[in-house]
């Protein structure tokens, strides 16, 4: 028999081919961060330079609205005037050192039989603030013990002088005024000067 007359075979053999599969769709990968990943806290390089270019910019910002505020508010140092009104003589006694005045202005006032003077409440030495001991009738620092009589003259301790007086006058109104820009200077004979004392006899 020819061939081409032969018949194919049966079976398995002669079964058709089955068709080809779909190609296999894969899904995209998706991106999980790793088990240490640090969240918000996890920075590159680019990040970082962006994070600090508006910190430098917004720390600008911040520092010349201050200063432009700052220059709205006028600088005046808020003390003490140097002059100030203490009272009127009556409301002294005589003999007595008054300390009404210390802590604010740091002056004593003193009233004597004739009159009243003004001495500043600061050492020579070094500028502490002496207390008035009324047992002992003398001023004595206690930083490095200098002592000052009552009317203000040194005696012991390493102060090289006595304390200043202050200028003290009588207002049109009766009240004293003690002026603390004005001070007058033993060891140069200033305390015979107008102001240096205040005659009164009432």
């Amino acid at each position: 028999m020819p061939e081409d007359q032969k018949t194919a075979p049966s079976g398995p053999q002669g079964a058709a081919a089955p068709p080809p599969k779909p190609p296999e769709v894969r899904k995209p990968k998706q991106d999980r961060p790793p088990d240490d990943d640090r969240g918000i806290w996890r920075m590159s390089r680019k990040s970082f330079l962006n994070v600090a270019g508006w910190f430098a910019f917004l720390s600008f910002i911040g520092t010349a609205t201050v200063g432009a505020l700052r220059l709205m508010v006028p600088r005046v140092l808020y003390e003490p005037p140097s002059a100030f009104k203490a009272g009127f003589p009556e409301d002294y006694i005589v003999g007595e050192v008054n300390e009404k005045y210390k802590d604010d202005f740091r002056v004593w006032i003193v009233r004597e039989a004739d009159g009243f003077y003004a001495l500043s409440a600061i050492c020579t030495h070094l500028g502490c603030t002496p207390r008035w001991l009324p047992a002992e009738n003398k001023f004595k620092c206690p930083c490095h013990g200098s002592g000052y009589h009552k009317d203000g003259v040194n005696f012991e301790g390493p102060t090289p002088r006595p304390l200043e007086r202050l200028k003290i006058t009588l207002d049109d109104d009766g009240q004293i005024i003690v002026d603390r820009s004005v001070k007058f200077l033993y060891e140069k004979g200033e305390w015979s000067k107008p102001g240096a004392f205040l005659k009164f006899n009432g």
